[in-house]
């Protein structure tokens, strides 16, 4: 995990990089906080589908696909702003103490310390005339890209200014990507398995809120602690 905060020019990021934000995506979709939008697009999918399974995975396929377009967008974006800054955050070491700061954050947000918002475009994927076909799918993936609900605002920008500081495009990009597909699997398992899935993670839910904000903070510290030390 300490591969989340090397800091390189070259882009040298680790395959740790990429399995931790692929299960930070993960954590992200299952707090109780993203709820109303598993209920919202599991809706949306089974009446798509008609209760097939197999076309409900295409559903959630085009509209995850919908959302790795954007967040691929962003990460391209934050990256190319990350890069006029870098000689300004190699002066000041920010990599060591800017993402583990956010985390501290995120954590403090899980259990409920703290309170963020974040304004959150939805489409509305419960209209009876909502359109349900493959390309429809992957037009209202587009803005749920942007969608990030309000437990965790401090885990995306821990990662966004990770990928400004780094200042990789490519890695930039891949990362938002795989950020995404960590969310695209638990909306995937919702398209599938709706009811039941949605009742396990609204029991789990707000345990793993909790474990998930002390395993924050916890790493925070000790990332601050290894900056400093350097």
């Amino acid at each position: 995990m300490e591969n989340l905060y090397q800091f390189s020019i070259s882009g040298g990021i680790g395959a740790s990089t990429y399995i931790l934000v692929f299960i930070v995506g993960i954590v992200s979709a299952v707090l109780a906080c993203y709820l109303p939008v598993l209920a919202m697009f599991a809706d949306y999918a089974q009446k798509g589908s008609a209760g097939e399974k197999r076309k409900a995975l295409a559903i959630a396929g085009n509209f995850i696909a919908g959302m790795a377009a954007t967040s691929l967008l962003i990460g391209l974006i934050i990256a190319l702003l990350g890069q006029q800054f870098l000689p300004f955050v190699e002066k000041h070491q920010l990599l060591d103490w800017i993402p583990p700061l956010f985390d501290i954050l995120a954590g403090l947000q899980l259990l409920g310390v703290i309170s963020f918002a974040m304004p959150a475009f939805q489409a509305r994927l419960n209209r009876p005339d909502t359109p349900r076909s493959a390309w429809a799918a992957f037009k209202f993936g587009i803005p749920y890209g942007l969608v990030i609900s309000p437990c965790a605002v401090p885990i995306f920008f821990a990662l966004i200014s990770y990928i400004a500081l780094q200042g990789s495009p490519l890695h930039g990009a891949l990362l938002m990507i795989t950020y995404t597909l960590g969310k695209g699997v638990i909306l995937a398992a919702v398209a599938a398995f709706s009811v039941s899935i949605l009742r396990r993670l609204a029991k789990w839910g707000g345990p793993l809120k909790k474990i998930a904000g002390y395993f924050s903070i916890v790493i925070g510290i000790l990332f601050l602690i290894i900056g400093f030390i350097k």
